[in-house]
This record gives structure tokens, C-alpha cells and sequence, in this order.
């Protein structure tokens, strides 16, 4: 607890006014220099992990999902082929995503800031179990 410089009584440390007397507190603590302490360095590589990830997840479901497998099932051959070869491409996916996310968390321990994306790592790992299981239980169902 600190004391109100206006009207001088306790409030919190972390406070911006003082809720008794509603006045800004002038005693703030520097908040200039926790902002110098958590600035990031420009980070020298690239994280590319997480648009390979997408760039998979992608060729996987319209390639190998939708086109193939519609081109096979018109044939009549067996649909379950494309499913599995699209479940790797899928696995890999997530490989690519977990990767990019590791690599942003070593750089940001290290001081540098994050390059990678974290938006597009997040869809191809969740979207990429998703579409995963949904093979599985057709490959298992046919």
C-alpha cells in the first residue's frame, strides 16, 4: 500500500487515481524504463514454420481431400489411398506449426521478438486434427 499524495490516504501500489479523493497520483513508478526493459531486438532469422504449416494443410485438403480423392471416388477406386497420404501431410502440418511456436518462444526468451505467425500455427495444428480424425473415421468406416 501507498499513500495519496492529495488527500493521504492508503491505496493500492499499483493505483493510477486514488479512489478516495479521485485524483491522478503523481508518484507513479517509471513505467518508461519497465518499457526500455521489455523491448525486443530486432530478431535476425525467419520462422517460416507456421506458412509451410498452412501451405501443407492446404495442399492436404483441397489437393489431396477434395480433388484426388473426388477424382478417385468418380474412377471408382479406392478412396481411402488420398485420405492416408493427405493424414501424413496433415501430421506434418502440425509438425510445422508446434515448430513455429517453439522457435517464437526460444526467440523470445533469447530477447528477440517473434517472427513467426502465431494465427497461422495455431490453424494448422488445430485444423489439421480436425480434418485428421475426420479421415481416420472415414479410412475406418469405407
Amino acid at each position: 500500500m501507498k499513500e495519496c499524495p492529495h488527500c493521504h490516504k492508503e491505496i493500492p501500489v499499483d493505483s493510477i487515481f486514488c479512489y478516495h479523493c479521485g485524483k491522478a497520483v503523481e508518484d507513479l513508478p517509471d513505467t518508461k524504463d519497465e518499457s526500455k526493459a521489455l523491448k525486443l531486438k530486432k530478431n535476425p532469422r525467419t520462422n517460416s514454420w507456421s506458412k509451410l504449416g498452412m501451405l501443407l494443410f492446404l495442399i492436404g485438403l483441397i489437393g489431396f481431400d477434395f480433388i484426388i480423392g473426388t477424382v478417385i471416388n468418380a474412377l471408382g477406386g479406392n478412396v481411402k489411398i488420398p485420405y492416408i497420404i493427405s493424414m501424413f501431410i496433415y501430421i506434418i502440418a502440425m509438425i510445422c506449426g508446434i515448430t513455429s511456436l517453439y522457435t517464437d518462444k526460444q526467440d523470445l526468451k533469447k530477447g528477440y521478438e517473434p517472427n513467426g505467425n502465431k494465427n497461422y500455427a495455431y490453424v494448422s495444428i488445430f485444423l489439421s486434427i480436425f480434418v485428421t480424425l475426420v479421415n481416420l473415421s472415414q479410412i475406418i468406416l469405407k
